[in-house]
């Protein structure tokens, strides 16, 4: 009961804040008990001994000279082991062997400025994504059927738009935009080349081997493994997110990873917890855990904003 409320600080809003409070809670079970004993012992001796005009040398007691040497070192072995558990978890230690639960992590690059996180995603994937009002620059529209549907708009169905900034959209049904650039077109197997699209509805689109990336809002899906790529664009910095229990330098021309998979949506603040100069104070961030649904609706729309 003593120590409860110091372990009623762990949320285990995600499996690395697990980890490492779960090694602090049993930590605190056993130096509690050890603590008062020891407190104890002193307030006894110094009760018992206050009259003493002269320190009198102790006698030799092997049997508790044994005790405690041993009572240390399992001390000591359960704190060790109990350690080493946690440090090779592979949600605290980058550089663990064990192999993760729950398939392949996504990648998202983390990268330290003055004075602002930038966040970046490549290889996006997205199935059925659906926009309105979309612009696409500088597109390429292969294999496709185009239909006039209402004076300058007009509905592409199937093919693929491949976007100059990276991504594609396979099968997307474009509906009602206005194709700049090149004559508007009918028929089937329709190509347009280095076109705008501006107006569009999309619908039922697959977004392939897309590339987004945000500032100072960081987004990850809750309940699947996120392997972050942590680095600097100048000098140092470093990522912490104390309510996910994610901490790591952020350094120029090195990578340091943070694997963990959070189980608690909402948002989670995040500080640079290193002094890289005058806008230090002000270089904060967020990181949004959201269902993997709503992950996917966003990341779709950060990149069709950002085909504009």
């Amino acid at each position: 009961m003593a120590v409860e409320p110091a372990a009623a600080q762990s949320t285990d809003s995600s499996t690395t804040e697990a980890a490492i409070w779960g090694l602090n809670n049993n930590l605190i079970y056993v130096a509690v008990p050890i603590t008062v004993l020891v407190e104890g012992i002193l307030i006894y001796t110094v009760w018992k001994f206050r009259k003493s005009d002269e320190a009198q040398p102790t006698q030799e007691n092997r049997r508790l000279e044994i005790t405690w040497t041993v009572a240390t070192a399992i001390i000591l072995l359960f704190v060790g082991v109990a350690s080493y558990q946690v440090l090779g978890n592979p949600y605290v230690s980058a550089s663990s062997q064990a192999e993760l639960d729950g398939g392949a992590p996504e990648e998202i690059e983390v990268y330290g400025q003055k004075y602002n996180w930038q966040f970046v995603y490549r290889n996006v994937s997205v199935d059925d994504a659906s926009a309105t009002d979309v612009t696409l620059s500088n597109v390429t529209i292969t294999g496709t059927s185009v239909q006039n549907t209402t004076g300058e708009g007009i509905e592409v169905t199937g093919g693929t738009v491949t976007s100059a900034s990276g991504g594609a959209l396979d099968s997307a049904t474009l509906v009602n935009g206005t194709v700049t650039g090149a004559e508007n077109q009918t028929g089937n197997d329709v190509t347009f080349q280095d076109v705008t699209v501006t107006g569009a509805a999309v619908e039922g689109a697959s977004i392939d081997d897309a590339t987004v990336d945000t500032t100072t809002t960081m987004v990850m899906p809750a309940e699947q493994n996120v392997r972050m790529n942590v680095t600097a664009r100048d000098w140092l910095h470093a990522f912490h997110v104390p309510g996910l229990g994610l901490k790591t330098d952020a350094l120029p021309g090195q990578s340091n990873y943070i694997t963990t998979k959070a189980t608690e949506t909402g948002e989670y603040q995040l500080y640079c917890a290193e002094y890289c100069g005058t806008g230090h104070s002000g270089m904060l961030g967020s990181v949004d855990v959201v269902e993997d649904s709503e992950y996917d609706d966003w990341l779709a729309s950060q990149w069709f904003s950002a085909q504009e």
